[in-house]
């Protein structure tokens, strides 16, 4: 368990992949893969998502794949079931926490707001994702570390490359990026590693 979020804190950036399909989705971990990146992000909305996390485990089983945009307790056990390292939801929720738990997995809770971020702490998430990122800008993690200081960011949702230096700047443990890093499906193989070594490189300013 502590060994994956070792490795997310590792490479601060988190690719995350919603795509319209299971091919681009494949494909795209392939080009991520070539460029260094070990700590991926598949979401419950890529069809046959399942089928992709089986490919994915018997190419790359050195990969850590991550399931996010889950919703239910259900999700979150079939994640668990086909070989998921780590859950990523939205939001604040007691029943997804308890199942990562009992299984032993590790979680990312979900917040927007103050009393999110607290409840995602009570419940136990020691990384919490702030989503969408697109909704206040970096300054606002840095403004809740002050009344909840151990509070440890991964925020998503419209996070660009160029952006990424402002958020870690104001304190943010690591981001995920998907449209501008993965694109979608007219981006070549080639420019998603080329993005995802760009995507290193930035990062190691601020290690």
């Amino acid at each position: 368990m502590l060994e994956v979020l070792k490795a997310l804190r590792h490479q601060r950036v988190i690719p995350v992949i919603r795509t319209a399909g299971s091919t681009h989705a494949i494909q795209s971990i392939c080009s991520l893969e070539s460029a260094g990146m070990q700590v991926v992000e598949l979401t419950m909305t890529i069809p046959d998502v399942f089928n992709v996390v089986d490919h994915c485990r018997q190419k790359w089983p050195d990969v850590i794949l991550a399931m996010g945009t889950i919703r239910t307790a259900e999700q979150a056990q079939r994640a668990i079931d086909a070989g998921i390292s780590l859950l990523i939801t939205y939001k604040a929720s007691e029943e997804i926490a308890q199942c990562a738990q009992n299984n032993k997995v590790p979680y990312i809770l979900g917040a927007c707001t103050p009393s999110e971020v607290d409840q995602c702490l009570q419940l136990g998430s020691p990384i919490i994702k702030w989503f969408p990122a697109s909704i206040g800008g970096p300054e606002i993690i840095r403004d809740l570390q002050g009344p909840m200081p151990e509070a440890q960011f991964f925020p998503t949702g419209g996070i660009t490359l160029d952006a990424m230096p402002r958020w870690f700047a104001a304190g943010a443990l690591a981001v995920g990026i998907g449209g501008d890093l993965i694109g979608t499906g007219t981006v070549s193989p080639d420019m998603i590693t080329n993005r995802a070594r760009k995507a290193i490189e930035l990062t190691r300013h601020f290690c």
